[in-house]
């Protein structure tokens, strides 16, 4: 039986090499650091790990390491992207990918052609209706070109095999919709920009960039706690150190490599041609870091 999908799960970026090669041992590297900072499960090749530059061999070659690795370390949560430029395509990584073993699916809806609602709806309910694994609802219309209004979300959270929903808005009237129309329904999963709200709003978790890992746990810590204060100011910091700019912005593919890169110590290499960071992304985020780690401490535990 698959996992519950709720925690800290981290998104983790694919490192290549400085010719663009799959750097396998640094992906695994990727993992074992995320799970020392405390996320209970990892999410294979997702947006920010470049599953659409991949091949389908390199693809699948990601999906084995991080489930070996996963498991090297109990009982993560495991998620695949699965998702492509059709919903046939979906359901063939989705198929596979249940095969080997991963706990849910993660899927955005068609991401070049625009999609309506019905077409929408029709992709989800065609992926999980084939029972390949639990499917999780990604929310990012920067990306897909579809927004998804939160009456449209609760029609599909009533879709059987849909579980959650990776939501990357931030707006509060937005997220309050959210959860009135699906959180009877699915968990709901938010970005690390708005982790503290939708957390006291009743969220399962995130869906966490490899770099806001550990300030993410340490927010569950601090509630937990007790410590609303000391939460919300981790959440601040957070914003303040990995300011907002997100998938509509020119560089960020390139500027999350640099940032994974700095904060793990691990070398991510280069997003693939022809994305770029801007110039100076590693010096304004060296200069900035400090004040998040005064709160929020983690250590380099591997480099290449």
């Amino acid at each position: 039986m698959s996992k519950p999908i709720q925690g800290v799960l981290a998104m983790l970026v694919t490192p290549f090499n400085p010719d663009y090669g799959l750097n396998e041992t640094a992906l695994r590297q990727e993992i074992d650091w995320c799970v020392a900072q405390g996320a209970n499960g990892v999410v294979a090749t997702p947006s920010i790990g470049e599953f659409l530059h991949l091949s389908e061999a390199e693809r699948l070659r990601c999906y084995e390491i991080t489930l070996e690795q996963a498991r090297r370390h109990g009982d993560l949560v495991t998620v695949a992207m699965t998702s492509g430029a059709t919903t046939l395509e979906a359901l063939k990584y989705s198929q596979i990918a249940g095969q080997m073993g991963y706990d849910a699916a993660l899927l955005i809806p068609p991401y070049y052609w625009r999609c309506g609602e019905t077409e929408v709806y029709r992709h989800y309910e065609m992926v999980a209706g084939a029972g390949h694994l639990p499917v999780v609802i990604y929310h990012n219309p920067a990306l897909s070109k579809f927004h998804m209004k939160p009456e449209f979300i609760g029609r599909l959270a009533d879709i059987d095999g849909i579980v959650a929903i990776k939501e990357v808005l931030t707006d509060l009237q937005h997220l309050e919709a959210l959860f009135d129309h699906a959180a009877a329904k699915i968990s709901i999963l938010q970005t690390f920009r708005a982790y503290f709200i939708a957390r006291l709003m009743g969220a399962a978790g995130g869906f966490i960039n490899v770099f806001a890992v550990p300030a993410c746990v340490a927010i569950d810590r601090a509630l937990a706690d007790g410590d609303t204060a000391r939460a919300l100011e981790i959440q601040r910091r957070l914003n303040r150190v990995f300011p907002r700019g997100g998938e509509e912005s020119l560089g960020h593919l390139g500027h999350t490599k640099v940032t994974a890169s700095v904060v793990t110590g691990i070398d991510m290499g280069p997003a693939r041609p022809p994305y770029l960071a801007p110039p100076d992304a590693e010096q304004r985020l060296r200069q900035r870091i400090p004040q998040l780690k005064e709160l929020v401490p983690w250590e380099e535990v591997c480099r290449t």
